[in-house]
């Protein structure tokens, strides 16, 4: 017999041809493939052209025994191809996590069972004749018995048991390209439809086989439509050169710019992200190189290279946009030498960092950052105005080079303390200028080494000389009005009253007196000067509870046994407890003693009240009014605006005390009118059931303010 009287013949070495081709185009002409979807769809082909071309050697056997071979060769493609389909479509998805070892192992049995069937079916007859494959086709031929291929639902339940599997797992891989499609867009999708037509037509051919036998079993042949299609995807679409290998690790990171490289560096996927950074659509851009394709092509490159990141300006309008570059593999997702390339946009970053890098820059303070050896990793351009020095010149060297000798064992402490301390440490230290002087600095000290972003210690420094010459000076001054101009005017005082135990005319008397009156006062001013120094310089204890009320009873007891004409009036509850410092007695003395000692009236007269502020009780006020003179508009402005001019300024130190006080005590003060005539000196003090004492270790959040 020749092919002549089976033509179908041509058609199964024709299907055999196209799917070798398609193994030789893809294996040998287009080796930028990726591996991983190359080899198993090299041997899906492979074995398709094996089951059709066998096939067809089989209406050419001249003898039962090579008839024989060629059918057990045909069998043995048959029987592989729907596991190697099935394979080939999960690492075509990505979805190749799934093929472990045993589940690889799994897979291979199904296969490795028939083909041992068919090799043995001599010994056991499971499959029937060994012609069965072929008994339909060539009737007249080898007269044998057995069960009929074609008719896979006939009596031999072996061979409907291994269709049926075939026929689930070619659907199972179908359904896989089937999602893949879904989830495509653009190139891959029109890829995964070609997959698709080309996985979907040998399943309609055995579908039809069942309900209508032809002469051959039509499978084999449509294998050869389906290397048409998977040609035609080959050289017009980009099929294996670009596969969508990281679909859901560009889902997961949609808030930056993703793109995603195969192993040849040409974008494959992107995210609506990274449009802005791609010089042409991404449609455009898919299979091309990215260095070709995207607008900051140097950055890229770097990080292509093997940089660890990249940062990149992309001109936005009138503005520009600053992104980070990296690349990540994704290899351990896709065993590929696939890339991630991404893009974050560090925009507000940037310009946080170039407003904060501007006021450092434009500041007079000088920013230093030590590592753990005490040496300068950084330090402001400030440092060139303040202490004459280049920033490069001090990089590197040691913080205590510059600090005075006798100075540096305590900075030194200082900066021990800052590392094994959880707080911000200050100091005051002399630190050489380079003309030679020494300047006196206030520094802060704040540990943070362990932030990434800074990575060491941060010093923030303060020239402070101007302040510390001018306290200087006040000292100087405070020391010769405390002692030198009282001992003068105890002087004046002494021969003022030797001048008025002599005899000289009453116009010289009056000159005595009113010298002694102005000598007195200014003892009295100088005294003042010396409880103020004395009250205000030392350390506060923190604020903390203060009942009030008794102190006051005690001061208005004192008020009526200094000044038994006046009359006052007491509205005190039993107590009242207020969140202050120590001092605030002595405030309240004072407002009380100058309601009477500045009073104009015959019959002077104070009242004092202790409430609670209304509408809120958080405060609590205590009103001291009187019916004197009142508080000169002037000096309740000098108050107010915390200054004093040559033209404006408050008689006496009393009420810069009383201010000064209650500032400490983060309390308030105001003045009002009394009526019908005087004043009314308004404390208001917060509540100490509402406020927490500093020297327990809690803070006080009100603010001092002056109404």
């Amino acid at each position: 017999m020749t092919s002549v009287e089976y033509p179908h013949a041509y058609a199964l070495f024709a299907a055999g041809i196209l799917a070798g081709a398609v193994t030789l185009v893809v294996l040998g002409r287009f080796r930028l493939y990726s591996r991983r979807v190359r080899l198993p769809f090299a041997l899906l082909t492979l074995s398709g052209s094996i089951w059709a071309t066998a096939y067809g050697f089989v209406f050419l056997a001249k003898t039962p025994a090579s008839e024989l071979f060629y059918a057990q060769l045909a069998w043995a493609g048959a029987a592989v191809l729907p596991t190697i389909w099935l394979v080939f479509t999960l690492v075509y998805a990505g979805e190749d996590q799934l093929l472990s070892s045993r589940m690889l192992g799994f897979l291979a049995v199904e296969p490795a069972v028939a083909i041992s069937l068919k090799l043995t079916n001599a010994s056991h007859g499971l499959l029937g004749s060994p012609l069965v494959l072929w008994r339909a086709a060539r009737p007249d031929r080898f007269t044998v018995s057995g069960a009929d291929f074609l008719v896979p639902f006939g009596p031999d339940l072996v061979l409907a048991a291994h269709a049926v599997y075939g026929f689930g797992v070619a659907v199972t891989g179908v359904s896989v390209i089937a999602r893949t499609y879904l989830k495509s867009t653009n190139i891959h999708r029109r890829q995964a439809g070609f997959l698709f037509v080309a996985g979907v037509v040998p399943i309609a051919a055995l579908g039809g086989e069942f309900f209508f036998p032809f002469r051959i079993n039509p499978v084999p042949v449509s294998i050869g439509v389906s290397s048409v299609v998977v040609l035609w995807a080959l050289f017009r679409h980009q099929l294996f050169d670009i596969t969508p290998i990281a679909r859901d690790a560009i889902l997961s990171e949609m808030r930056d710019a993703v793109v995603v490289l195969d192993e040849q560096d040409r974008i494959v996927e992107s995210n609506g992200a990274a449009s802005e950074l791609l010089a042409r659509p991404v449609a455009d851009c898919i299979g091309e190189s990215v260095l070709e394709s995207v607008r900051v092509p140097t950055e890229v490159r770097a990080v292509l290279e093997g940089g660890d990141r990249a940062e990149a300006v992309v001109e936005d309008g009138d503005a520009c946009r600053y992104f980070e570059v990296r690349a990540e593999s994704l290899g351990g997702q896709t065993n590929d030498r696939a890339r991630l390339l991404l893009f974050y946009d560090v925009t507000e970053r940037r310009r946080t960092e170039e407003e904060f890098r501007a006021l450092i820059e434009n500041s007079r303070d000088v920013i230093t950052v030590l590592d753990e050896a005490g040496e300068r990793t950084y330090t402001s351009p400030s440092v060139t105005e303040v202490l004459g020095y280049r920033t490069e010149a001090l990089v590197g060297e040691s913080v205590l080079d510059l600090v005075h000798p006798k100075d540096r064992d305590r900075v030194a402490d200082t900066l021990d303390a800052v590392v094994t301390g959880d707080s911000p440490v200050r100091a005051e230290f002399r630190v050489r200028h380079k003309n030679g002087s020494w300047r006196r600095f206030e520094t802060v000290g704040v540990d943070l080494l362990d932030d990434p972003a800074v990575g060491g210690v941060v010093l923030n420094s303060r020239d402070v000389t101007s302040r510390h010459r001018y306290e200087q000076r006040l000292r100087v001054l405070n020391r010769v009005l405390r002692h030198d101009l009282r001992n003068d005017m105890n002087v004046i005082l002494g021969h003022a009253d030797l001048l008025l135990d002599e005899r000289i005319p009453a116009e010289s008397k009056d000159h005595a007196r009113t010298i002694k009156r102005k000598a007195s006062s200014l003892v009295e001013l100088g005294e003042q000067t010396r409880h103020i120094d004395t009250t205000l310089t030392r350390e506060s204890s923190g604020l903390e509870p203060v009942e009030v009320v008794e102190r006051i009873e005690t001061q208005l007891d004192d008020v009526e046994s200094d000044y038994p004409e006046a009359i006052v009036h007491r509205n005190l509850p039993e107590e009242m407890w207020v969140s202050a410092d120590d001092l605030i007695e002595s405030a309240l003395k004072h407002l009380i003693d100058n309601a009477l000692e500045h009073n104009d009236r015959v019959v002077p007269e104070v009242s004092v009240t202790v409430e609670r502020s209304q509408p809120s009780t958080d405060y609590v006020e205590i009103r001291i009014a009187d019916n004197g003179p009142g508080v000169p508009d002037a000096e309740l402005s000098v108050l107010e605006s915390g200054t004093e001019t040559p033209l404006q300024h408050i008689s006496g130190l009393g009420l810069w005390l009383v201010q000064w006080i209650i500032d400490r005590s983060n309390g308030r003060l105001r003045f009002a009118e009394n009526e019908p005539r005087g004043a009314v000196a308004i404390v208001g003090l917060r509540s100490a059931d509402r406020a927490v004492s500093v020297s327990d270790g809690g803070t006080v959040t009100s603010e001092s303010e002056t109404d």
